[in-house]
């Protein structure tokens, strides 16, 4: 019965002024004298609420939420206290000493598997077994939602904190019917700056604010928190400024409640600058256990950096080359005697700069190799003195076939037209006849003749054309065409082909 009438009045209480609370959650505090006489008392566990911004309290006893969801239900719970628990629960104490809370997977006795799920949630608020548990001081919540967890017990509360208050009297205790408290309140006015204090109050909001500023810089997770409320507060004032910094920290539960019962402003102010120091010497060390792991994890590249930078030194010094090295220094040597056309150094160059960045399991290396082996080797700007003699081209001809004399004067008139220009000009001679009657061996002796290299390959039997311009860099065993590996064989620059 006393269960019953505690719910009656508490709802009488909670509704009776509920103007008062919509305005007070709208503007993050109202009159000191507004809202309800009696409330309900949700226990807080983990810090206090202070008043300014939207919480998520995350409640996993199911009576709690029956309990709320039937107040909502009557138009009544509008408001709750939310006052922090002198102590934290056992349970909540040794999962935070343990660092997790371990699953159960429902073969224990009388345990099911969506308890279990209910265990591993963080628990903000629940039950207390009576009121003496609670602070003296908490806060005037408005209910913003309700929310039931789909598949197991408890679910989250979105409150607005909105003014201090002081329990005055406890009306009810919990019960199994009723399991929050309900009790009489007063609420607590917010401290005014005197003249005295105005020079220490703008000296610590001040300080805060810069050790804000070094927070945000240091911690991540602080900085997406401030981004997200910053624009609902005014840090000009500096009460406003105490609760903000005060709800952002990871202080312990003491210190928090201790800011939240202070009522002089230049020691709530002292106390909140304290905390706010002790969050960036931790944000610190933790930015400093962070760096160290990271260390520890990039040991191997480290490793593997410095032996890098040995090998460099090492080949600064002529100790040791590599083969990639040796590589591009063998490539570089063998043009620095040819004269090379422009064009064809800067392909050179490119492509040494980028055999440098490749690692040699790579297959493009290898592509990259070959590629630069065949540039390297061709004879840049080596040409065969030519033979400006005509009877001495005439005489070769004579020694090495008898007859043809048709043949014969073709090709020297051919040679003395050259010989007049001073250039070939890529003249093409085509030399008809069965096989066997000596067409090979005249083309030796026009080279003969003329003092040039020679070189000689059969179409007879050829399918692929790649075998004349060659094949594509990308390929497997791919070989320039039969001209350039002329160039490479000859050594010249201008054979007869």
């Amino acid at each position: 019965a006393a269960a019953k009438e505690g719910v009656a009045a508490g709802g009488a209480a909670a509704s009776g002024a509920p103007a008062a609370g919509a305005s007070a959650a709208g503007a993050g505090g109202a009159a000191a004298g507004a809202g309800p006489s009696a409330v309900f008392a949700l226990p807080l566990y983990r810090k206090p609420a202070f008043p300014g911004f939207y919480q998520i309290v995350q409640v996993s006893e199911q009576e709690v939420m029956n309990f709320l969801f039937e107040l909502r239900k009557k138009g009544q719970g509008e408001l709750l206290g939310g006052f922090m628990t002198k102590e934290l629960p056992g349970k909540l104490a040794d999962a935070d000493a343990e660092g997790t809370m371990p699953l159960p997977s429902g073969k224990e006795k009388g345990t099911t598997l969506a308890q279990g799920q209910a265990q591993g949630l963080r628990r903000d608020a629940g039950q207390v077994a009576n009121a003496a548990e609670l602070e003296e001081v908490g806060t005037v919540l408005s209910v913003v939602n309700l929310t039931q967890y789909p598949n197991i017990s408890g679910g989250q509360v979105v409150v607005m904190p909105q003014k201090r208050v002081r329990r005055t009297k406890v009306i009810s205790e919990p019960s199994p019917h009723v399991p929050l408290a309900f009790m009489n309140v007063e609420h607590l006015p917010e401290p005014e700056v005197t003249p005295e204090q105005q020079d220490a109050v703008k000296a610590l909001r001040l300080e805060i604010i810069a050790t804000m500023k070094d927070l945000l810089k240091t911690s991540f997770l602080y900085r997406e928190q401030y981004e997200q409320v910053i624009k609902f507060y005014n840090l000009d004032n500096p009460v406003k400024l105490a609760d903000f910094a005060a709800g952002m920290s990871l202080a312990q539960r003491a210190d928090l409640q201790a800011v939240l019962v202070e009522n002089d402003l230049v020691a709530r102010l002292n106390k909140v600058l304290l905390i706010t120091k002790r969050d960036l010497e931790f944000a610190k060390l933790q930015s400093h256990v962070k760096s160290q792991v990271e260390e520890k994890v990039s040991k191997d590249q480290k490793r593997m950096m410095l032996m890098e930078q040995m090998k460099q030194i090492k080949k600064e010094l002529g100790i040791e080359k590599d083969d990639k090295q040796s590589l591009m220094t063998q490539f570089q040597d063998a043009i620095k005697d040819k004269v090379l056309p422009e064009e064809p150094l800067k392909v050179i160059e490119s492509e040494i700069a980028k055999l440098g960045t490749l690692e040699p399991a790579s297959s493009e290396f290898n592509v990259c190799r070959t590629y630069l082996e065949w540039l390297t080797c061709l004879p840049w700007g080596k040409f065969d003195t030519e033979n400006k003699d005509i009877g001495k081209a005439e005489s070769i001809l004579n020694e090495d076939h008898y007859g043809l004399e048709d043949v014969k004067e073709r090709i020297l008139e051919h040679i003395a037209v050259s010989f007049l220009k001073e250039s070939v000009q890529g003249k093409i001679m085509c030399l008809v006849g069965p096989p066997g009657v000596g067409k090979t061996s005249v083309g030796k002796s026009i080279a003969r003749s003329l003092d040039r290299k020679f070189f000689r390959f059969s179409v007879g039997g050829m399918h692929d054309v790649a075998e004349l311009r060659g094949h594509r860099r990308t390929y497997v065993g791919a070989m320039p065409g039969k001209l350039i590996q002329c160039l490479k064989i000859t050594q010249s620059s201008n054979p007869v082909v």
